[in-house]
């Protein structure tokens, strides 16, 4: 199948609300597709191609050394493109002694963290495209500031079905998004299939990775596509190391419907198990305990009659509108309330401030449940 190109819209909101760079080398058809301050040049905003770069294995080391009569005081910090850091401190007074701190970096005892964004890529979201750009950028400038005070950060994007312009042998459900539409690779600063701590001084390049389209199957598989990101078949594979054992896991999900509900009106049997009881326990076991995990949903209404965007799943080609998602809700609540947020896809305004108050509360909750405020 083809990918959906961007449309205009969500294209000219994206510039406006970054860099107006922000859509450089992305697919376009006309000016308007590249925001503001960009042409469309040979089908690509500016022209030429989205190039990835790296900054290959170089490591940085910082030495201070003071010196009196009496002591002595050295410190170290390296920080190679593994996204990794260590401090060392060594101090000596008369008698010979030495000590060893930990980072000065981290949100709390956070120092690092995992960030996995879990996106439906399937027809439904046609309808809510303009709302997922919005929410991702609200993602960008409210969390990825906060977010360099962490010794390390992945950042990476899985769908709820195999993204078909990943690599042949990446096309796999679970398998992180690499590539933009027309299969050029991301261009992530350490060259890896997610975004870096190197990164976060340009929220523009998680671009690449958000706008997935809408081509992916009608029966999506939020939940398998989480765990498939965690398996270490996939980890040591085509993810490259993005999960680490002993880091801070946090998971956005992203969907208009439930993750294959039993009355299924569209006939969908979604994920391999339908119990949001074994999801929570795997996602405990994989992690140690779900106090190294936060898990924010983003979905349709619990209350529909209400909603902005009611869920009708019989117009369109796959539905219409967000549904209140049950399964998925409640396997957001099994966790404690400050490892968790639950949102609301349907919103009056495509802006990313309608989301704000989404991430002011995911952003405290960190801090809380790290210890950094």
């Amino acid at each position: 199948m083809t990918p959906r190109a961007l449309t205009p819209i969500a294209a000219l909101a994206l510039g406006a609300c970054f860099s107006g760079t922000f859509l450089a080398g992305q697919p376009c058809d006309k000016d308007a597709d590249c925001g503001p301050t960009l042409s469309c040049e040979e089908g690509r905003c500016g022209g030429g191609a989205a190039s990835a770069t790296s900054t290959g294995s170089d490591a940085s080391t910082a030495t201070s050394t003071s010196t009196s009569s009496t002591s002595t005081s050295t410190s170290t910090t390296v920080e190679p493109t593994t996204s990794t850091s260590t401090t060392t401190s060594t101090s000596t007074t008369g008698d010979e002694s030495t000590s060893t701190t930990g980072p000065s970096c981290g949100i709390g005892s956070c120092t690092d963290l995992d960030i996995l964004l879990v996106v439906d890529n399937s027809p439904s979201m046609d309808d809510d495209s303009e709302r997922l750009v919005a929410l991702l950028l609200a993602f960008g400038n409210k969390l990825l500031p906060a977010l360099k005070q962490a010794c390390s950060v992945h950042i990476g994007l899985v769908t709820t079905d195999v993204y078909a312009p990943n690599p042949a042998e990446c096309q796999k459900l679970g398998a992180l998004v690499s590539v933009d539409n027309d299969g050029e690779p991301c261009p992530f600063a350490e060259g890896f299939p997610y975004a870096t701590s190197a990164d976060l001084g340009d929220p523009t390049k998680l671009a690449c990775i958000a706008l997935v389209g809408n081509e992916g199957n009608p029966d999506e598989r939020p939940y398998d596509a989480l765990l498939a990101a965690l398996n270490a078949q996939n980890n040591e594979g085509c993810n490259e190391g993005f999960i680490r054992e002993n880091a801070f896991l946090a998971v956005l999900m992203v969907t208009d419907e439930d993750d294959g509900e039993a009355d299924d009106p569209q006939g969908h049997d979604g994920s391999d198990t339908l119990d949001y009881n074994l999801w929570f326990s795997a996602l405990e076991t994989i992690k140690g305990g779900s106090e190294n995990i936060y898990f924010a949903l983003v979905t349709g209404d619990a209350d529909q009659e209400n909603s902005l965007c009611p869920w009708d799943p019989l117009s369109g080609p796959d539905g219409v509108g967000a549904s209140d998602a049950p399964l998925l809700r409640a396997l957001a609540e099994k966790f404690p309330d400050d490892h968790r947020a639950i949102g609301s896809l349907c919103q009056a305004e495509a802006v990313p401030d309608v989301f704000y108050p989404l991430m002011d509360e995911v952003l405290g909750d960190l801090n809380s449940v790290c210890g950094a405020g």
